[in-house]
C-alpha cells in the first residue's frame, strides 16, 4: 500500500513538471515568434500609436536640353493636412480650408472631425502664398507639408515630347512617363513623438528624414532648332490649315533626336484635362506612334537598296509612258502623259512611279521582305518612347506581285514618321541604320553622370559606296526638280518631297498625306529634316507644295544658328533665284498644252487629278516665281 502512494506521487510530480515545461516551452515560443518574427510589425506598430509622421515630397528631377536649358523644372507647393484631435474649433477650421482651397464643405468637414483617422490629406500642391495663410493664421491641427509642381518654361513646346504629370508629381505621358522611375526621386518624413490624442509631446525628438532629389534628365533635343521647327509648323498650320502636321530633326550620324513637334499641341501648364477624350487625342506623339505610307519619299529606300543588290545601275534607262500594267493592274504616275525615256538617276528626280515598279519587280518579293527587316520595318525600333509603333508590312503570304509593285514607291506598307526618318539617316551617313534616342545622359542633384547613351548601330543597310551615290541623287533632286522649292543659294541640300492617299475603311479616302524629307548638307549630312502635314487644305496636297517650302526654313535657321560657311559662294552673288518668270494662264488647256508652256516657261509643274483638262492652277497667273520652282496644275 504504501509503494502504491510512492509510486503514485511520483507520478504526479513528473506530470506536473512536464505540465510547467510545456507551458514554459509554450511562452518561450511564443517570445521568439513575437520577438523574432512579428517584431518588427509590432514595433512598427507601436511606433506607429505614440508618433505622427509628415510626408516630404522630394523634388523631381528636371529634363534639360542639350545645352543645359531647363525645359522642365519646378516651383514650390505645399500639401495640406489635418490633424483632427488637435482642430479645436473644427467648423472655423472647415470652413477656411472648404472656402480657401475652394473644396466642398461637407467633405473637408467630414475630415477634421474624424478622430478616428490621426491625419487626413486636404489637398496637394497648394500654391505658396495661400498655404503661409494657414500658418499665418495659427489653426492648430492644419498642417503644411513643403512639395513642389511641375512647370514648363517653354509652355507649349514639346507638349507631346516631354508629357506631363499628374497632380502628385507622377509621370502621365511622354518622357514624363517613360523616365518617371528616375524623375521621381525618395520620399523623406518627419518623425514627432505624440500622446493618444495625436499632439505633439513637448521636449521629445523630432526625427528628420530628408528626401533624396530625382535624377534629371540631359536630353539630345537643342532648343534652338526646336523653335525653328515649331516656328515653321506654326506657319504650315496658318497658311495650309491642315488636319494635322509634325516634324522630326534628327543626326543621322548619331540618332539623336534633335527636334520633333507636333501640331495641334496645348501649354504644358495648362493642361486640358476637362476634356479627356481630346487630350489623349492631342497628347499623343504621332511622330512614334501613328503610321503611313509615306508614299515618293520612300522611293529612296528602293531606289538605294536597288542599287545595293545589284539589279540597278546607273547607265539603266526606263521608258514611262504614264504607268504599269502588273497583275492586269493599271499602275499609274503621277505624270499621266509620262517622263519618257530616263536614266536612273531621273527616275528619282522625277519621282516616276513607273521606275520605281520596275525596280520593286527586279528585286522580287523575298528581297523587298529582306529590305523591310534591314531597315527596320515592321517592328519597333527603340526608342526611348512609350507606345512605338512598329509600322505595318503586309502578310508575307498574302503579298501579291502588284502589291510587291506598289511597295517600291510607297504604298501597301505604312511606317512611323520616325521609322521614315531613321531609313533615310542610314541611306546617307554610310549605312549604319542607328537606334533613335532622346536621353543624352541621367545626372544626379550634383550634376555627376548616373547613366550614359551610346549611338547604337541596329544594322548595316547600304554599303557606303551605295550611300554615296544616294546621297548625290538627293543632292540632284533638290537642284533639278520636285525638291527644288528647298533650294537655299550657296549651300547643298539633299531631299525627296512624298505624297500618299489615305484610307477609309479600307478604301481611298480622297485626302492626302504631303511630307518632305530634307538632308543638310547634302553630302555627309548633319541633320535630317523630315516633314509630314495631314490633309492640306492649302493650294496644294503635294508635298512640294504643302511641306518643302517649311523644311527649308529650317534648313535656312539651322545654317544661321551653326553658322556654315556656304561651299557655293558664287551662287550669293548670282542668285538662281533671283531669275524670274512670269505664270502662265493655263486654265481651260489640255494637259499636254499646258506641260509643253510650263516647260518652256523653265517651270516644273505637279499634275492633281486626272483628266486631261486643266481648271485651276497655283500661283495663279501674271504671279512672279522663280524659275525652276515646283507649280501645281489642277485636272478633275
Amino acid at each position: 500500500m504504501q509503494n502504491n502512494s510512492i509510486f503514485s506521487l511520483k507520478k504526479r510530480l513528473l506530470a506536473i513538471f512536464l505540465l510547467v515545461s510545456f507551458v514554459f516551452l509554450v511562452i518561450i515560443f511564443r517570445l521568439g515568434y513575437l520577438q523574432f518574427i512579428k517584431g518588427g510589425w509590432l514595433q512598427e506598430k507601436a511606433v506607429d500609436q505614440w508618433t505622427r509622421s509628415l510626408p516630404l515630397s522630394p523634388i523631381r528631377g528636371n529634363i534639360n536640353d542639350k545645352n543645359g536649358v531647363a525645359l522642365a523644372t519646378n516651383y514650390s507647393t505645399y500639401d495640406i493636412y489635418v490633424r483632427p484631435s488637435m482642430v479645436e474649433d473644427p467648423l472655423v477650421v472647415a470652413n477656411a480650408l472648404s472656402s480657401t482651397l475652394n473644396i466642398d464643405f461637407d467633405v473637408v468637414y467630414k475630415k477634421v472631425t474624424d478622430r478616428f483617422v490621426s491625419e487626413s490629406l486636404i489637398k496637394l500642391q497648394v500654391e505658396k502664398d495661400i498655404a503661409l495663410s494657414f500658418k499665418k493664421a495659427e489653426f492648430k491641427g492644419v498642417l503644411l507639408s513643403e512639395n513642389s509642381s511641375r512647370y514648363y518654361p517653354y509652355g507649349n513646346l514639346l507638349t507631346q515630347v516631354l508629357g506631363f504629370t499628374t497632380i502628385d508629381n507622377i509621370g502621365q505621358a511622354g518622357l514624363e512617363a517613360y523616365y518617371d522611375r528616375y524623375l521621381t526621386g525618395v520620399k523623406g518624413y518627419i518623425l514627432e513623438e505624440s500622446d493618444v490624442k495625436g499632439v505633439k509631446v513637448e521636449d521629445t525628438m523630432t526625427n528628420y528624414v530628408p528626401s533624396i532629389p530625382g535624377l534629371s534628365l540631359n536630353l539630345t533635343i537643342d532648343i534652338n532648332i526646336q523653335k525653328f521647327l515649331d516656328d515653321a509648323l506654326n506657319t504650315l498650320i496658318e497658311e495650309q490649315k491642315p488636319k494635322k502636321a509634325s516634324g522630326i530633326i534628327m543626326n543621322p550620324q548619331t540618332g539623336e533626336i534633335v527636334a520633333m513637334s507636333t501640331k495641334p499641341d496645348f501649354d504644358l501648364n495648362d493642361i486640358p484635362r476637362d476634356d479627356v477624350g481630346k487630350l489623349l487625342e492631342t497628347v499623343k506623339n504621332i511622330n512614334i506612334v501613328d503610321v503611313y505610307e509615306p508614299g515618293s519619299t520612300f522611293k529612296c529606300v528602293t531606289m538605294a537598296n536597288s542599287i545595293d543588290e545589284g539589279v540597278a545601275h546607273l547607265s539603266d534607262m526606263f521608258f514611262d509612258p504614264g504607268y504599269r500594267m502588273v497583275d492586269g493592274e493599271k499602275i499609274k504616275c503621277w505624270k499621266l502623259t509620262g517622263h519618257g525615256m530616263q536614266t536612273l538617276s531621273e527616275g528619282l528626280c522625277n519621282s516616276c512611279n513607273s521606275v520605281f515598279v520596275d525596280l520593286a519587280l527586279r528585286l522580287g518579293k523575298d528581297k523587298m521582305y529582306e529590305m523591310f527587316k534591314k531597315f527596320g520595318l515592321g517592328a519597333p525600333l527603340g526608342v526611348d518612347f512609350l507606345g512605338e509603333s512598329g509600322g505595318i508590312i503586309m502578310n508575307y503570304d498574302t503579298a501579291k506581285t502588284v502589291d510587291v509593285a506598289r511597295m517600291g514607291f510607297g504604298q501597301a506598307v505604312a511606317v512611323t514618321p520616325l521609322q521614315l526618318i531613321s531609313s533615310i539617316c542610314s541611306l546617307v551617313n554610310g549605312g549604319k541604320l542607328m537606334k533613335p534616342y532622346f536621353v543624352e545622359s541621367v545626372v544626379d542633384s550634383a550634376g555627376e553622370v548616373v547613366s550614359q547613351s551610346i549611338p547604337t548601330e541596329i544594322n548595316k543597310t547600304i554599303s557606303e559606296n551605295t550611300s554615296n551615290i544616294i546621297q548625290n541623287m538627293m543632292l540632284d533632286v533638290i537642284k533639278q526638280y520636285s525638291g527644288y522649292n528647298a533650294f537655299i543659294p550657296g549651300y547643298d541640300v539633299g531631299g525627296k518631297t512624298g505624297t500618299s492617299q489615305k484610307y477609309a475603311d479600307g478604301r481611298l479616302s480622297g485626302e492626302y498625306i504631303a511630307s518632305f524629307v530634307g538632308t543638310f548638307p547634302a553630302i555627309n549630312p548633319d541633320y535630317v529634316v523630315l516633314i509630314v502635314v495631314d490633309e492640306p487644305g492649302g493650294a496644294s496636297y503635294y508635298g512640294s507644295i504643302a511641306a518643302t517650302p517649311y523644311a527649308k526654313m529650317v534648313i535656312e535657321k539651322i545654317i544661321e544658328y551653326k553658322k556654315y560657311s556656304p561651299t557655293k559662294p558664287e551662287e550669293l552673288i548670282n542668285n538662281p533665284l533671283d531669275e524670274k518668270v512670269t505664270m502662265p494662264n493655263v486654265i481651260g488647256l489640255n494637259v499636254y498644252d499646258a506641260e509643253n508652256i510650263l516647260n518652256e516657261c523653265g517651270l516644273q509643274f505637279e499634275i492633281q487629278g486626272s483628266s486631261e483638262m486643266v481648271v485651276n492652277q497655283f500661283p495663279m497667273a501674271d504671279v512672279s516665281i522663280s524659275k525652276n520652282s515646283v507649280v501645281m496644275i489642277e485636272c478633275n
